[in-house]
């Protein structure tokens, strides 16, 4: 079994992974261009998938909430 990161993982299971273009998958986007229109289209799709929908404060503290907080220890000299 081959193995694979954790992110990469959520990535297929969520069905984000993206597949590695191939050669002959690069000609073909020469051959056919997008127009302009079909161009913008799909950038401003891939803009509203990849931005932060909410304010950053609530994703870190999604991100905090299971971190544990590490207490300084008390050294007197």
């Amino acid at each position: 079994m081959s193995r694979i990161s954790k992110r990469k993982l959520l990535k297929a299971l969520k069905g984000d992974f993206e597949h590695k273009t191939t050669r002959s998958g690069m000609f073909d986007l020469f051959k056919n261009p997008p127009s302009q229109e079909q161009w913008l289209k799909g950038y401003h799709r891939w803009v509203q998938e990849h931005t932060l929908s909410s304010d950053m404060t609530e994703y870190e503290a999604i991100e905090n909430m299971g971190k544990k907080k590490r207490r300084k220890k008390n050294i007197n000299y």
